[in-house]
Formats: structure tokens, sequence, C-alpha cells
């Protein structure tokens, strides 16, 4: 349920066989837990809160048919709402926006017999749901066959971030490349650009954040050195690139504003891929310097709105949804 880090990095901890030591805990945390009902939800098996905004928690449900479909819950009334593409057989519910006319959800489907995703926005002025996949070329030298959206910021009109690659399909098997293409969406002129970094291998994108006069965008690149995690502002070029201490892998999940352009709050992960294991943390920024981490132990973050962070427990069967104020 977890939204994978880059394959890149990945490859290089199982290589290495290398294990992240568990950050110093943070001061003390209140985690709530996050579950469909049954009632509603009757086949689903994992609850996992993918994105905040306001009193929104967009999350996306594992069913005991291998399936998934999203949800939409509402703090303020504790209300359920679906959230399943039309037609395809499951559907991933990601980053949540407040908008003139209700809420806007992004994230991925996948028809009946497809191994591979395709994005998606769905608004619920219009409950219209809308396929936004970039062009192929974008993963050049070969063709694009997935896209994941990850995020999304505006109200009338609005920018998504997500993710695009060229994936190798094998007997039941999904064998990802060693490269990731993060896309920027404008709904306004209905066009894509891609977002990279000098050097990566591979960039990801899956926070977007709009203040007046910087829209910024958080999430991670694997270059020679490593996996990073980043933030960055597209308006202004301003870039910064973040190492948990002591981490071999550190990847940003989520952003939202602390104030004005170049101060935000983030969530992220850091972890060893090789056993499995994942650790969250909260990171403030202000003025493009990173401040001190909470580590939010062994509990993946997903995503951030002020500072309020949700995601999923990485010990137990089946994980746990959650969500947690950082003081």
């Amino acid at each position: 349920m977890q939204r994978a880090m880059t394959a890149v990095a990945a490859l290089a901890l199982s290589a290495c066989g290398a294990t992240t030591a568990p950050p110093a805990t943070g001061p003390a945390l209140q985690f709530q837990t996050i579950a469909a009902p049954a009632s509603q939800f009757p086949n689903t098996v994992i609850t996992a809160p993918t994105g905040i905004v306001s009193n929104l928690v967009t999350t996306t449900m594992a069913t005991s048919s291998g399936g998934t479909i999203g949800g939409l819950y509402n703090l303020t009334t504790s209300t359920w709402i679906p959230i399943q593409f039309p037609t395809a057989a499951s559907t991933a519910a990601y980053g949540p926006a407040v908008t003139a006319a209700g809420y806007r959800v992004v994230g991925s489907y996948k028809l009946a017999g497809a191994t591979t995703d395709n994005a998606y926005v769905y608004d619920s002025g219009t409950n219209a749901y809308t396929g936004i996949d970039p062009p192929p070329s974008y993963c050049a030298p070969s063709l694009c066959n997935e896209a994941i959206a990850h995020s999304s910021y505006g109200t009338t009109t609005f920018q998504v971030v997500g993710n695009c690659d060229s994936v190798a399909n094998g007997p039941g098997l999904e064998v990802y490349p060693a490269t990731a293409h993060a896309f920027l969406y404008d709904s306004a002129s209905a066009t894509f650009s891609k977002i990279g970094v000098t050097g990566a291998v591979s960039t990801t994108a899956y926070g977007i954040w709009s203040d007046p006069g910087e829209v910024a965008v958080a999430g991670g690149y694997t270059d020679a050195q490593g996996t990073h995690a980043y933030v960055r502002g597209l308006t202004s070029g301003m870039m910064l690139t973040y190492n948990y201490p002591g981490a071999l892998l550190t990847h940003f999940e989520g952003i939202t504003g602390a104030g004005g352009p170049g101060d935000y709050n983030l969530a992220g992960d850091i972890g060893s891929i090789s056993n499995g294991t994942l650790y969250g943390f909260f990171l403030p920024v202000r003025n493009w310097v990173a401040g001190t981490p909470i580590s939010l132990g062994l509990h993946s973050a997903n995503s951030v709105y002020q500072n309020t962070v949700v995601g999923v427990t990485t010990t137990g069967v089946p994980p746990l949804g959650y969500i947690v104020t950082v003081p």
C-alpha cells in the first residue's frame, strides 16, 4: 500500500544488505487509528491513509480479493465516501484538495486484466473522473505505460504532480526500471511538464504546495551518491536537498505550507528496503533551511497538513492506518 520509493534506491539497499538503525524517538506522540468501516467497505483488509488536507483524508484500501478501492474520510463528520474510477478493477486515492465546489482527489487505477496503472483526477463538484496520463515520450528512450498522480493544489484551476514509468511485465509480476520520471500537470492549459534533478537517474514528485509567488514540489531523487529527499521551488528555482542523519535513503512523501514561500512542513520516510522496514519523520523547513527532524518511529509517513501526519504502521499484521499531530 505504501507508494514505493525509487527503484534504484531499493536495488542499492538490497544489494548491500543495509539496515538503517531506528532513529531517536521524538516527543511523545499520540497515534490514532484510521480504519474504513466494515459496514461500508466489507472486503477491506488494510486501510492506508495516503493524503490529508484540512479535515479530509484520502485512503487506499486493500481488499480480500487482491484489489484496491479508494476512500475519502471526513474527520469532522466521521463519514466515508468511496473513490472508485468507473470501469476500473482497482482504484488508489491520493492527495485530496479543497475546492470551491467540494473537493478533488487524484490517484491511479487499473483496468481489469491490466498490470500497470493510469493516473486520474476526480472532482466532486462535477462528479467526474478524468484521466491525466502524461505523454508516452516522457519515459524516453522507452515509452511510458504507467502513471500515478500523487498530489494536487488549487481550487478552480489546479496543478498535479506524479510519476510515470516504462514498466516491463512478467507473468504475474511487474518489473520496474531503474529510473522514475516526475511530472507536473497544469489544468488551466491541460499541459504536462517534466520535473527533473540534474545528475539524477530517478526523480519522484509526491507533494505540491503553492504560496503567492512560489510553487513548491517535494519528493526524492537518486544519483551516484544515493537517494535524497528534496523540496524545490518551481517558480524561484530554490532547492533544498535533505538527507536524514545516518540514513542511507531519505524521501519526502508530503509537503504543507508553514507561513510563506520557503517555509514548509514535510513528512518523509527513511529505512531499509532490504528488510522491509520504514521509519517516518516530520521535518520543519524555514527560509529553505532544514530544521530538526522529529522521528515518527515505525510509522511510515504518507502525507502532512500543517503539523498533522497520516500514514501506516510498519510493524504488525495487518499494518494499521494512523493519524498523529506533531507538537
